[in-house]
């Protein structure tokens, strides 16, 4: 266990429960972790540099934070990267936007970016994700057994969000791919702070180029476009902090989350069976798959005002971080959390957040799950985890599977 009982007096915090995120313990104990967080605190605390970090884990306590944006601003900065030094505070920057903004600016900015990404605008990446789909199956269903990440699912996140949202030209899209999955889950800070330095290089470079020479139906070219937030021209750092996150939330977190389905799926046979027999349930495994295997581990909000959060009194500067796959298995809001149920007669999670801050791409994550997973149990309704493999996941700033091989069974 990664957590202890402390003294209320105890001057690191105001909380009951420290809890060292970063460490090899807490990934190795999650659930258990996150479960005695639940059960026995008001907040757990962790402690960056010599900042108590309040971390709320229960579904009641992450709802009202992402609720009140006038309590919890996300102008310190949201997310925290991977690698993040813990000998350090927290880093108060605005590295991303719209999500490091707060209304009314905030409010602004997805005004103009919510309609580009509506349920029926992304309906027209369907046929490609469902190609890059197939084109993926072909490669590795013939081989009997295939890794899910680098053979499937980081391929298809590769060629749906690069090649086919941001228009990336081919000999420069692995480069963006390695970036992005080391600035959350590089091995040292120094990694994943080189990987954010690249990636943002890259990025002003394709705003620069997208402003020069705008595409027809390019996201990119349409954040260049916008000709005023927030009563200004937004500024060049401003289009490309915009332009970022439209690269790594969709390439870490689907693959993540179809990441952890498929390896479920894997590892109990009678829901695949269940799935494969009724493929009417996809929606709702994909719904199920977002509860369980929520990815976010930690984003974070600074407290604007005094106020209090689960008994715990807080005061202006203070941070609170969040975890979305915490507060979708508190067994207060979900009965039996961790087991996976397609027929759950409640299924409003918070994989995708709630509130003004609301994912952006949670239409496209969906659609891409969903189709995924369509192709996946049609073209191999049996599959299973292979044998004498090691199976690794991190879990910080994210939680998620390093790397898993699944083996299809020959007929007969």
């Amino acid at each position: 266990m990664t957590v202890q009982e402390t003294p209320a007096e105890t001057p690191q915090s105001r909380g009951k429960c420290p809890v060292d995120l970063w460490s090899e313990e807490f990934n190795q104990n999650f659930w258990e972790t996150l479960g005695h967080l639940q059960q026995n605190s008001s907040l757990g605390v962790h402690t960056q540099g010599s900042t108590p970090c309040y971390y709320a884990t229960r579904y009641e306590d992450v709802f009202k934070v992402l609720r009140d944006a006038a309590t919890y601003s996300s102008e310190g900065g949201v997310a925290i990267l991977g690698g993040d030094n813990r000998a350090e505070p927290p880093k108060n920057e605005s590295r991303f936007l719209p999500e490091d903004l707060d209304p009314p600016v905030h409010t602004e900015w997805r005004r103009f970016l919510d309609p580009l990404l509506t349920a029926k605008e992304v309906e027209k990446y369907q046929q490609t994700i469902l190609d890059v789909t197939d084109e993926l199956l072909d490669a590795v269903l013939p081989q009997g057994r295939f890794k899910v990440i680098a053979d499937f699912l980081r391929p298809l996140q590769l060629k749906v969000v690069f090649r086919e949202i941001l228009h990336l030209p081919e000999d420069e899209i692995e480069a963006w791919m390695h970036w992005s999955h080391d600035l959350f889950v590089g091995e040292t800070p120094e990694i994943a702070a080189a990987a954010f330095q690249s990636i943002n290089q890259a990025a002003e470079d394709l705003v620069v180029k997208r402003t020069a020479e705008p595409l027809d139906n390019d996201l990119v070219s349409a954040i260049c476009a916008v000709k005023e937030v927030g009563g200004r021209e937004p500024t060049l750092a401003e289009r490309t902090a915009v332009t970022v996150p439209l690269a790594i939330a969709g390439t870490e977190s689907v693959g993540t989350l179809l990441g952890g389905i498929l390896h479920h799926l894997a590892t109990h046979p009678d829901d695949l069976v269940e799935l494969v027999a009724d493929p009417s349930l996809v929606p709702a495994a994909v719904e199920e798959g977002l509860r369980m295997f929520a990815n976010v581990t930690a984003l974070q909000r600074t407290v604007t005002r005094d106020t209090e959060l689960a008994g715990v009194p807080l005061k202006p500067g203070d941070k609170v971080w969040t975890s979305y796959n915490g507060a979708n298995r508190d067994g207060d809001r979900f009965p039996d959390p961790h087991t996976w149920n397609l027929h759950r007669e409640d299924v409003r999670h918070l994989a995708f957040g709630v509130g003004p801050h609301r994912c952006l791409g949670s239409n496209h994550a969906r659609l891409m799950m969903r189709l995924a997973l369509e192709r996946v149990i049609a073209r191999m309704p049996r599959f299973t985890l292979a044998p004498d493999q090691t199976i690794a996941r991190f879990s910080m700033p994210t939680r998620g599977i390093h790397e898993f091989i699944i083996e299809i069974p020959t007929e007969g």
